[in-house]
């Protein structure tokens, strides 16, 4: 039965191991979807980096972020120009560094995307395409796609006198 290929109860590096090196050794995967606690998935996610698989193909979903103190908040200080694009029209307004841009954006009454508010749907990813701005927390994006500029709003607070924001260039 079916029943006697299955495991049960939650997932641990030996079981991703056994899985990888026993049942699976001879198959070759496009993509890993991970779906579940955020210890769980970044414990799954290192072994399978572990194991080879590359981190483009290990794609994931969290049921919920891990809570973390705002302390970033606590050391920005001013305010910042910003100019949002959404849906081919650019806004611009003054916002405290302490918010978050989405928030700032939303407050604005600007129809910016967004889903969670908890950085892990990248409903609200945008691209920066001027200034600088840190994030918070982040689950989604790569090192790579952070290089590129993009950002998720939900949980970015500016670090410059200016930002520009572009959720259409995604």
């Amino acid at each position: 039965s079916h029943e006697d290929d299955a495991l049960f109860g939650r997932i641990e590096k030996s079981t991703v191991n056994f899985v990888l090196k026993n049942k699976f050794k001879e198959t070759s995967f496009d993509g890993f979807y991970l779906c579940g606690p955020e210890d769980m998935i970044h414990m799954v996610s290192d072994t399978l980096k572990g194991n080879g698989i590359a981190e483009d193909k290990i794609h994931f979903e969290l049921f919920t972020t891990s809570e973390t103190e705002d302390t970033l908040a606590e050391d920005l200080e001013g305010k910042t120009q910003v100019e949002v694009t959404v849906d081919d029209e650019t806004f611009s307004f003054v916002m405290d560094r302490k918010q978050l841009v989405l928030d700032a954006t939303l407050k604005e009454k600007i129809d910016a995307p967004y889903s969670c508010q908890g950085g892990v749907c990248s409903s609200c990813i945008a691209r920066i395409t001027e200034g600088k701005a840190e994030m918070v927390k982040n689950q989604i994006l790569t090192d790579g796609e952070i290089a590129e500029g993009l950002i998720l709003t939900c949980q970015a607070h500016p670090l410059t006198p200016t930002l520009k924001v572009d959720y259409d260039d995604v």
